[in-house]
């Protein structure tokens, strides 16, 4: 039976009590955002003595009823953004998917329910032994043990509310918790309490950004005027309803538009022009929050350069963008105008803050030629790699989910040998697998790549698409034989490819280029047609991913 066969049954009062108590149990059996356990309790510990009160029985059923609307209503809008982005070929990304569908009470109460829930698990946290690993790997598994839980137990003893260095962390350490699986094997469930507290937390405190839609205009319209009903010194030329036209009509036509999330409800925005940041609006019951910082830092990883135009009157925001590495370029000036003075014009560039300082893009860890939260399972397998005779030469540049990497063109070190890689855990191996797929010496290449070829990690991939443009008609050949899979849409290995090309369309144009250049030089012999050269064929496919229709 369904929920609300269940829900109809709690309420029916010809039904024996016993009945509509188990029917209550059986309602929560088919919606525990938390587990059921952990539903269950908060439910109940709102409501009062259900055993015996009716009252209380429906406060309970009312709680849970007011949770499972608040999720329908968010995953219906949800599904209607995602059938617009489809049509305009920008897929969901992976991360809001887990976000939609992960451990998180929905409605008014995800503060308090999310907050009980973590003490709870805490408390059988702290009574429990640490697991029984494997000696080589005990070491990082207790630092990753004692991070997490020193985050936690501030959480907890500050009732629910992050120490301001933690919303930084936090992200980084649910990253290397969710990478257990394939780091730590069949031991990483010994870990799922610790990770389950993590995204709870996470999912409690740190907004969740995405791409905004039309369907966020009044949300976002909303946001805008509370936030600037807090300012005196700026003019307000426009009414309200000529304000929410403006955000409908040209900010959404004109503007990239990225929102923050926090409990289902939009707290801020950010929009971009090309490198301009337009706006960056909290809501003011959000403010001092962290939300203004995430959404800035992640305008950041999306553009190389920001140019922005703030008042000089706003000492708050002129403060904000300078300290995180906003430089002045041009002074407000002096127009005259007392009511409505110039705008000063500020300045960020990656480049100004280089996450590599080498000339190159790279550095001798190779720590940027995969996601920040790899670093530390880079440098260990960067660590039995043997000495190269040559530093390694130039590298090219990719979107991987959220950060920017930095990978090699070319590499010169000698081959570890197999046992000394087999030393290694899985993410380390497939690690150094990727590595040396930028060898110079092609057969390498091409043994690496059977390795990683149809691997579905987003970090994996421009390893494969940068020899998708080789010379060695062999090694493409490989890698069609391994992406067979994209021509199934529901596969991981398609949803990860068309995430990338979304997020690196010049990488791909540069492919397809070098692939036709290669074709022309050494294989116009062995393929007459440019059509049936396996490069062609391949980034062909790849740019059919994004489009609706899948056209060719």
């Amino acid at each position: 039976m369904s929920f609300g066969t269940y829900a109809r049954r709690v309420r029916d009062r010809d039904l024996p009590y016993a009945l509509r108590y188990t029917s209550l149990r059986c309602a929560v059996e088919h919606y525990q955002p938390l587990g059921f356990h952990a539903t269950w309790d908060f439910i109940t510990g709102r409501a009062g003595d259900i055993r015996t009160d009716e009252a209380a029985l429906l406060r309970a059923l009312d709680v849970l009823e007011a949770s499972r609307a608040a999720r329908q209503a968010e995953l219906t809008d949800f599904a209607r953004r995602r059938a617009v982005e489809k049509h305009t070929g920008r897929a969901i990304s992976v991360v809001e998917q887990r976000y939609r569908y992960g451990w998180r009470w929905h409605g008014p109460d995800a503060d308090a329910a999310m907050r009980q829930t973590v003490e709870r698990l805490w408390d059988e946290h702290t009574s429990t032994p640490f697991p029984d690993v494997p000696p080589a790997l005990k070491p990082d598994l207790v630092d990753l043990d004692s991070a997490v839980a020193g985050i936690i137990w501030t959480y907890v003893e500050r009732g629910g509310r992050l120490h301001p260095d933690h919303r930084m962390l936090l992200p980084g350490l649910l990253a290397e918790l969710r990478a257990l699986r394939l780091r730590f094997g069949a031991g990483w469930s010994d870990f799922l309490r610790l990770r389950k507290m993590a995204e709870l937390i996470a999912h409690d405190t740190l907004p969740f950004l995405r791409r905004g839609w039309a369907g966020d205009a009044e949300r976002i319209a909303d946001v805008f005027l509370s936030a600037r009903g807090q300012t005196t010194y700026v003019p307000r030329p426009h009414t309200d309803e000529e304000t929410r036209a403006w955000i409908t009509d040209h900010v959404f036509t004109r503007e990239e538009v990225w929102v923050a999330e926090l409990h289902g409800e939009v707290i801020g925005f950010a929009t971009l022009d090309n490198h301009w940041l337009r706006h960056l609006c909290v809501a003011p019951n959000a403010q001092n929050q962290g939300v203004g910082f995430a959404l800035l830092a992640h305008m950041q990883k999306v553009r190389p350069m920001l140019n922005l135009r703030v008042s000089p009157r706003n000492t708050g925001a002129v403060r904000f963008y300078e300290r995180h590495g906003f430089t002045l370029v041009k002074q407000a000036g002096d127009s005259g105008d007392e009511k409505n003075p110039p705008d000063a014009r500020y300045r960020w560039r990656v480049d100004d803050f280089p996450r590599e300082p080498a000339a190159s893009g790279l550095n001798d860890s190779l720590t940027c030629a995969f996601p920040i939260e790899l670093a530390a399972d880079v440098t260990t397998a960067r660590a039995i790699m043997p000495r190269a005779a040559h530093k390694p030469w130039l590298s090219f540049r990719a979107v991987v989910g959220d950060d920017m990497v930095s990978v090699p063109e070319r590499i010169y070190n000698p081959e570890p040998s197999d046992a000394t890689i087999r030393r290694l855990s899985p993410l380390q191996q497939a690690i150094v697998h990727c590595l040396y797929t930028r060898h110079h010496d092609g057969h390498v290449r091409q043994r690496h790549l059977a390795v990683i070829a149809g691997s579905p990690e987003p970090w994996a991939l421009p390893y494969v698409i940068r020899l998708i443009g080789e010379y060695i008609v062999e090694i493409v050949t490989d890698i069609e034989a391994a992406l067979a899979d994209l021509a199934r849409p529901t596969s991981p290995l398609y949803l990860s490819w068309q995430r990338f090309i979304a997020d690196n369309p010049d990488l791909l144009a540069i492919t397809e280029q070098r692939a036709a250049s290669y074709w022309d030089v050494y294989h116009r012999l062995g393929y007459p047609e440019l059509r049936d050269y396996p490069g062609r064929r391949l980034t062909h496919a790849l740019k059919t991913l994004n489009k609706p229709d899948g056209s060719r």
